[in-house]
């Protein structure tokens, strides 16, 4: 499953696992929260999701990341009733969910998770009161609904050229690069300099520069740049490139102008800035991807939503809770 395929579990939360204790006290009795189509959800299914939506549930997001969000009790019904609705046309579908596919869904989990054994990711699910099983389980309904609403909402996004090319005329200000600085510096590292003399050597070259020295020359003379043959060339860089204080240096520059020493963890540095590059609006042919998968996004989302209106209104829903 790729990122595109699976976006749309942004609008499906994954419930599963075990009661916990809190709940599963032989006093507690399970009671019907909801009818869907003649399936009962318990009053118990319902307590365990929203406890395990509370402590945060280990799950493929649509960027394979753990999802995570405070969710009620009542949020956490009606996404259990949608869950169901769509299990219950997945099955009449015909989709199935093969054990390799579990298996890989379970690895990409735990890759995402920092987990890199099963004993790990059983710890992980004992800890939220599940088990490696029940997890599985609910992969395989999670991999189930997704293929159902891959096949019954994906065929309906269709994007032509022209809505690209609209939206990129429409929003220039997201394709627009940031300005650049072209910068070349005299670095003064701290860890080859002697501690007693470091403040000094700072100055020296700092007043040199200010009494008309020539910058490139104090380069070679001063600087520990990438190598004995640096120029102290840093290239372009945009702000968001650089350490805050230097940012801060750089942005009050003029071209041509040099920057005050700026200290550092590992030494001082001396900033001139030769250039800088405006913002500029890349083409189109090199945005068109990101285009794309944004249109793709929002589009799926808005015929998801209708068509699990439309699974809703034509089902038989009875809220007990």
């Amino acid at each position: 499953m790729n990122k595109r395929h699976r976006h749309i579990v942004l609008l499906i939360l994954l419930f599963i696992g075990g009661i916990p204790p809190s709940f599963s006290d032989a006093a507690t009795v399970d009671r019907i929260a909801a009818i869907v189509n003649g399936e009962i959800i318990t009053t118990s299914d319902l307590q365990s999701a929203a406890a395990r939506a509370r402590l945060g549930l280990l799950t493929l997001a649509p960027d394979g990341s753990p999802s995570r969000r405070p969710i009620s009790e009542q949020e956490v019904l009606g996404e259990l009733i949608d869950q169901k609705l769509q299990l219950q046309l997945a099955r009449k579908r015909g989709i199935t969910v093969e054990p390799d596919e579990i298996e890989k869904a379970v690895e990409d989990v735990k890759q995402k998770n920092g987990l890199t054994t099963d004993e790990a990711l059983q710890k992980a699910l004992k800890e939220e009161h599940s088990s490696l099983d029940q997890y599985k389980n609910g992969l395989k309904d999670q991999i189930l609904i997704l293929k159902l609403v891959n096949r019954e909402v994906r065929s309906g996004v269709i994007l032509s050229d022209r809505d690209i090319r609209a939206y990129y005329e429409e929003h220039p200000e997201r394709f627009r690069t940031p300005p650049q600085y072209h910068l070349h510096q005299i670095f003064i590292s701290l860890a080859k300099s002697d501690p007693s003399t470091f403040d000094q050597t700072v100055q020296n070259v700092a007043d040199q520069l200010k009494n008309g020295a020539e910058f490139q020359a104090l380069v070679k003379q001063y600087s520990e740049g990438s190598g004995p043959n640096s120029d102290g060339d840093l290239g372009n860089l945009k702000a968001d490139q650089m350490l805050p204080e230097v940012r801060q240096a750089i942005e009050r520059l003029k071209p041509g102008e040099v920057s005050e020493p700026i200290k550092t963890a590992v030494g001082a540095h001396i900033f001139r800035l030769d250039e800088i590059l405006p913002p500029k609006v890349r083409p189109i042919e090199e945005v068109r991807p990101e285009i794309q998968e944004l249109l793709y996004q929002e589009r799926s989302a808005e015929i998801y939503e209708k068509w699990l209106k439309d699974l809703r209104a034509s089902a038989q829903v009875d809220v007990k809770y």
